[in-house]
């Protein structure tokens, strides 16, 4: 018979140590088939469930490839995106499963994710690796949901210090004026247009001539259009500052055709707005033909240049911009100040 002292003891190595992280979660760390791995919850209690409950999945033998995870939430999300967060979440969704290829998501550590996260980081952007630790955590969340995980490990990953963040280029002089020279081209005038009102792509080719008022010299801004497949979706603006009115300014006013209906980028005569793929198609052939190579968002960024360089406070470019934050405005300001300064000592050398 097991004397009780004995009893007691293998007792207590099967019960985990507790820690209280700084964020007040309760933690434990276990080992299992040679991985450390960290469990957390609200209580001791529920920390402890979670390792029963992995236990007992991997004793039942439930599990599955992270990229067979990844599938089925991308089969989920993918038509409920938007065209630029579909855009930024493709190549991460992409990465993420070249990284974890072949991996059971219950043998993926914390430890592991952090190491991929530090090393991409070292090449890209902030926003670009806020994005990829993000797909991993939501790919994570589903297999958690699916009961293939007790818990998320991308959930205790948190992001290098000091990222770089990703500057916007405006157009350089000589690309603003092959837009300016280029407005009879297919897609010259919406590269113009957008130039002319800091419009964004979604919200040039939701654009009317309804919406413009020649008497006043307004365009008024109050839809986009959202590029989910391939027919287009109109909606309001990603915010309600994205609903605003812009001076029309004289030289877009000569450049728009003589009409008063309908959309003004249309291949149905201004019955419905250009589609997104006819869009794309047509930017491949407007930067061979003239030699641009900004995008539409660079572009929109080239107006905000030519507001700060016209005095324009920042009160009002947020709301020439739509700018929801005033934040996001002051980065733009910042940023154009930084990129004048170098100018500023150029000009200063040669007077000196």
């Amino acid at each position: 018979m097991e004397k009780p002292e004995r009893h007691l003891w293998r007792l207590f190595m099967a019960i985990p140590k507790y820690y209280v992280r700084p964020d007040g979660l309760h933690e434990t760390i276990i080992k299992i088939n040679g991985k450390r791995k960290a469990f957390r919850g609200k209580t001791d209690r529920e920390v402890w469930e979670k390792v029963k409950s992995y236990r007992a999945d991997l004793a039942s033998g439930k599990t599955e490839t992270f990229e067979n995870v990844a599938h089925a939430w991308w089969n989920e999300i993918e038509p409920t995106l938007a065209p630029n967060s579909l855009r930024n979440y493709s190549p991460a969704y992409e990465r993420a499963i070249e990284e974890f290829k072949g991996e059971d998501v219950a043998s993926i550590t914390a430890k592991e994710i952090e190491k991929y996260v530090n090393r991409f980081a070292k090449t890209h952007a902030k926003k670009t690796v806020i994005t990829q630790r993000q797909i991993i955590r939501q790919i994570l969340n589903k297999a958690q949901r699916e009961g293939y995980i007790a818990y998320n490990p991308a959930d205790a990953v948190l992001l290098p210090k000091n990222l770089p963040q990703e500057k916007r280029h405006a157009p350089s002089s000589d690309q603003i004026a092959k837009i300016k020279a280029g407005v009879s081209d297919d897609f010259g005038l919406f590269a113009f247009l957008i130039y002319y009102t800091g419009c964004r792509r979604g919200e040039a080719q939701g654009l009317m001539y309804e919406d413009i008022d020649l008497k006043n010299k307004r365009i008024r801004i109050q839809r986009s259009v959202y590029n989910t497949g391939p027919t287009p979706q109109i909606k309001l603006p990603k915010t309600e500052a994205g609903i605003r009115s812009v001076p029309l300014l004289t030289a877009l006013a000569d450049a728009l055709p003589n009409k008063k209906h309908g959309y003004i980028f249309s291949t149905d005569g201004g019955a419905s707005p250009l589609p997104g793929w006819k869009l794309e198609d047509l930017y491949v052939g407007y930067k061979t033909r003239t030699g641009v190579t900004v995008s539409p968002h660079e572009i929109r960024h080239g107006y905000a240049s030519a507001l700060y360089e016209s005095g324009v406070d920042y009160k009002t470019m947020q709301q020439l911009l739509g700018h929801a934050q005033l934040a996001t405005t002051m980065d733009i300001y910042t940023e154009i100040f930084d990129n004048r300064l170098d100018d500023v000592a150029a000009q200063m050398d040669a007077k000196f």
